[in-house]
């Protein structure tokens, strides 16, 4: 936990110090160095961490969680272990003896910058858990863990990526390889970026290959089970505090569980965040809390705290993303920081194992081949707001969503979303085929690092570790959803970490109430950001479609559609003037306080 920038170019201490302190919710030391008139280096995080890298020629944020695999390559006396401090000397040391196949050993999330001598090196893990950016500022590249400390420099330029906006408002998701900002760009997870003199040069360190083993069902539940606790083991052995975010459904109930398991004689917290004591998922979560015996923390998420929390939670993840569960997410974070050294969360599950309802719909389209025009143009609108243009397609979409839908906005300026192909079939794992697809695009969960982050506290998912996504994508289709049970095979492998009850939990949404108190407050922030004429000015979206999305009965809430696209676009316009008007400052306001909730008889 920390953070990296820098200069390849002409740069100097004034200019560094901006992009530090930006940057100053990542770590409360801070350090910059110039190994050459052209190179420029700076870190953050804490005093020991900076002292391993200080005026050296690597800078490091993240965690390795194969350090004691990875030190056991080089001879070091008997007993000796590498600390994660020293986990940036560990790479380097790995990279002078291996070149750029040094970076695919690494299990954890992670982002480096390294100078050799000859070449400027920028790499990020697998899933691009830990952020790193860069720019082109005339000649020269600038780059941070967060983009809001390159603004800090003047010549770097604040214009809407409107393509970026337009993919935001219609699917949830960042536009892979791009931001909100345009000529602001990530580097791309699972790659390395060389920068030399003959130009700027990258490629993917890894790959997720499908090599489906063939073998008896429980074998393949028990790899999943071994593969599960050993990644687990080596997640939280340095930590002796872990927490777990329990969202009240399967994956962090699992996750839980699999911590009790692994780290049975350390602290185990688990937090969770609803809209009140009926609020089904905090209930489920409380169930799995005392199940475990975990030290447990339900918090409150009241609407008349979002005018507060929502512009923070924008600032720190820099994209205008997500919905309710990520404002849940970041109150349990900012409770966890105060508790534990680590959180632990379910992310990526679904996207592994199947697990959400569109992996059904192309479940049934890849086998029964007549469905799959309509439902790819059903998938189509649901996923990705495209409306279908068949006779079917229209009608599975009247039935599902009955009216109650509401389309995205069309951003001014911005290319329209292309349609989806057809669901590839090819090989004998097409489910397979289509997870793998998906689970490389990488949804908004990575932006999730930053409010955590921002809260103090480490977090880590199964899927940083490259063993485990190899064993998911060795499992068959037929595992994933077997029947009508989705993630089968991992519930399957849990047996006995839970109960059996709990292992049938299904796909958990948390969501606000949406009643006339959660209409009202999102009526007050759209009189103050949504207003017809700071609509028409900021020029991203029709005014029209704005007052259109506003109408409804006074004794009526929003409908959940109709609330989340206006959610969205408030997002979208505090990121607005955070990040194109005032280029990338924090927030003015206080931040929203915690509420506790207090329940008799809740686990403690």
């Amino acid at each position: 936990m920390g953070a990296i920038y820098g200069i390849l170019g002409e740069g100097d201490s004034a200019e560094l110090a901006k992009l530090s302190d930006r940057l100053v919710h990542r770590g409360s030391a801070s350090a910059h160095w110039s190994l050459s008139p052209t190179v420029h280096l700076g870190t953050r995080g804490t005093p020991e961490a900076i002292r391993q890298v200080d005026q050296g020629s690597i800078v490091f944020d993240g965690a390795i969680d194969n350090r004691a695999e990875l030190s056991a390559l080089f001879k070091r006396p008997p007993g000796s272990t590498v600390r994660p401090e020293e986990d940036p000397l560990l790479l380097l040391e790995l990279y002078s003896t291996e070149g750029l196949e040094a970076f695919q050993r690494i299990a954890g999330q992670f982002a480096a910058v390294l100078w050799d001598g000859r070449r400027l090196l920028l790499v990020r893990d697998r899933i691009g858990y830990a952020p790193l950016y860069f720019t082109l500022d005339r000649d020269r590249l600038i780059f941070a863990s967060e983009y809001k400390a390159l603004l800090g420099i003047e010549s770097v330029a604040a214009h809407p990526n409107r393509n970026a906006i337009q993919v935001i408002q219609s699917t949830k998701w960042v536009l892979p390889g791009a931001t909100c900002l345009e000529d602001v760009y990530p580097v791309a997870p699972g790659t390395w970026m060389a920068v030399e003199r003959s130009g700027i040069h990258t490629a993917r360190f890894w790959d997720l290959p499908i090599r489906v083993v063939h073998q008896e069902d429980q074998r393949h539940i028990a790899a999943l089970r071994s593969t599960f606790l050993e990644t687990l083991g080596r997640q939280t052995a340095p930590y002796q505090r872990i927490g777990v975010s329990l969202s009240g459904g399967l994956d962090s109930a699992v996750m839980a569980a699999g911590a009790r398991a692994v780290a049975a004689g350390k602290e185990l917290h688990t937090f969770s965040a609803g809209y009140g004591s009926d609020d089904r998922e905090l209930v489920n979560a409380e169930r799995v809390a005392r199940e475990l015996g975990t030290a447990h923390h339900p918090l409150v998420l009241d609407p008349a705290d979002l005018p507060e929390l929502l512009p923070w939670m924008v600032w720190y993840m820099e994209e205008p993303i997500g919905r309710e569960d990520i404002a849940y997410l970041f109150v349990a974070a900012r409770e966890a920081a105060q508790y534990v050294d680590l959180v632990l969360t379910g992310f990526g599950f679904d996207g592994l194992f199947a697990g959400l309802p569109r992996h059904r719909v192309a479940d049934v389209a890849l086998k029964v081949p007549p469905l799959a025009k309509p439902l790819r143009e059903f998938y189509d609108y649901s996923v990705r707001s495209i409306p279908p243009r068949g006779v079917a397609g229209r009608a599975l979409k009247r039935a599902y969503f009955r009216g109650r839908d509401f389309p995205a906005p069309a951003v001014l300026g911005a290319a329209p979303l292309p349609r989806l192909s057809g669901f590839r079939s090819n090989g004998d794992q097409p489910l397979s085929t289509f997870l793998q697809q998906g689970f490389k695009l990488l949804p908004y969960q990575s932006m999730v690092e930053r409010l955590y982050t921002a809260a103090g506290v480490r977090f880590n998912a199964h899927h940083t570790d490259p063993s485990f996504l190899g064993t998911a994508f060795s499992i068959p289709d037929r595992l994933k959803i077997h029947g009508r049970t989705q993630k089968y095979v991992l519930r399957r492998a849990c047996a006995g970490l839970l109960p059996e009850s709990i292992l049938q939990f299904g796909k958990s949404f948390n969501r606000l109430r949406h009643d006339l108190h959660l209409s009202a407050t999102l009526d007050q922030l759209a009189e103050e950001l949504l207003s017809t004429s700071s609509v028409a000015e900021r020029g991203l979206f029709d005014p029209g479609y704005v007052e259109k999305l506003r109408q409804r009965p006074g004794d009526k809430p929003y409908s959940q559609e109709r609330a989340y696209r206006l959610w969205t676009l408030l997002l979208t316009e505090m990121w607005s003037r955070m990040y194109l008007d005032n280029r990338g400052k924090s927030p003015a306001s206080r931040i929203a306080p915690l509420h506790p909730l207090i329940r008799s008889g809740a686990s403690s």
